[in-house]
């Protein structure tokens, strides 16, 4: 069977052929790992039939370009090479049989991750069904896998109540890195979703006062208004402060700036502060509107449009999606305020 190694700035494929190596250097993984899949093919008596890792690997060359954000495209790929690839990675599509893709869900379930094997189906279905598409295969039997799978348990996102949030705002102010900290804090004053946050970057700062989020990275495919408090504004100068000029992200990684923090880093950052269990990056947007609701300041399409949740009648959907920005704007800087008060209660 081939190997794919890290070789300087690109991946080397090897195999031996005969008892002599024979090896080929490519930029790119998956480049190596087709060209390793098409020779196993060829050493099997020439056959020419695709294995179930080159048609993967054309179906991500399509698929995730189509993803707009890049840590659900690093999600997507790297759940196939994880859990897929090193089972039936080298075995030819029209070998392929419903035994071996249950095999692989059952595999991924009995570790624990039911929602990812759940996934994980719909995936290998895309995958043989672009095969079907282009010819490689007649039929396949990998459609309904999700049926040999315990059902998904759907649990609420912990959320601190309004009550206990003063002392997470706190311990968030001790968080020793300090892009993290301010990443934390950024979420609990624009209670934006996890992903709509890590993603963002500064060209998205149209003017001091008006963060607006791009359509495609909206759960709704809606550009998103995030009107900037003074505290918010704060965050984002200390943050610009320690961000290296060719990053464009405002949570830039440490390892990378090119990239974005990680999906877990500020999920992770509450669970060694102590709330495991307790508070998710969901859950800001929870008690946010909570206490935005029970202040009985601010009328509910104004929070609920802040929320970004969807209107259950088109028509008031789409009159309603650019109102009520002025009432935003002051809804947020008494949010802010709010959260700042809640903090300087708690210290001693």
């Amino acid at each position: 069977m081939a190997s794919i190694t890290h070789y300087g700035e690109g991946w080397r494929a090897h195999l031996f052929v005969a008892g002599r190596r024979e090896s080929r250097f490519f930029k790119l993984r998956r480049e190596a790992e087709r060209w390793a899949a098409k020779r196993e093919g060829e050493l099997r008596g020439g056959s020419t039939a695709l294995t179930f890792a080159e048609a993967a690997e054309r179906w991500l060359a399509q698929h995730l370009p189509r993803l707009s954000n890049v840590n659900t495209q690093r999600t997507v790929e790297q759940s196939i090479r994880d859990y897929v690839l090193p089972v039936i990675g080298s075995r030819r599509l029209d070998e392929l049989r419903r035994a071996d893709l249950v095999d692989v869900v059952r595999r991924v379930s009995a570790a624990g991750k039911v929602e990812t094997a759940h996934r994980l189906g719909q995936r290998i279905r895309a995958i043989l069904d672009h095969a079907v598409d282009h010819g490689d295969i007649e039929s396949h039997s990998g459609a309904g896998l999700s049926r040999v799978l315990p059902a998904v348990e759907k649990t609420s996102m912990a959320a601190v109540t309004s009550a206990e949030l003063p002392a997470l705002v706190k311990s968030i102010d001790s968080y020793p890195e300090p892009v993290t900290r301010l990443g934390l804090l950024l979420l609990a004053h624009t209670f934006l979703r996890t992903s709509e946050l890590i993603g963002a970057q500064w060209s998205e700062i149209r003017d001091p006062e008006t963060w607006v989020v791009p359509e495609e990275r909206m759960k709704r495919r809606i550009p998103h208004v995030v009107p900037l408090s003074g505290r918010v504004r704060a965050i984002l100068e200390e943050l610009r402060a320690m961000t290296e000029e060719e990053s464009p992200y405002i949570l830039a990684s440490s390892q990378n700036p090119r990239c974005s923090i990680s999906n877990n880093t500020l999920l992770f950052a509450l669970y060694r502060l102590g709330y495991k269990g307790k508070m998710t990056g969901h859950g800001f947007r929870a008690v946010a509107s909570t206490v935005l609701n029970e202040s009985k300041l601010w009328g509910r399409d104004a929070i609920e449009r802040q929320l970004a949740h969807k209107e259950t009648d088109d028509i008031r959907e789409a009159y309603h999606r650019a109102q009520y920005l002025d009432e935003r704007r002051r809804m947020m800087a008494w949010w802010s305020g709010y959260l700042d008060e809640s903090r300087s209660r708690t210290q001693e």
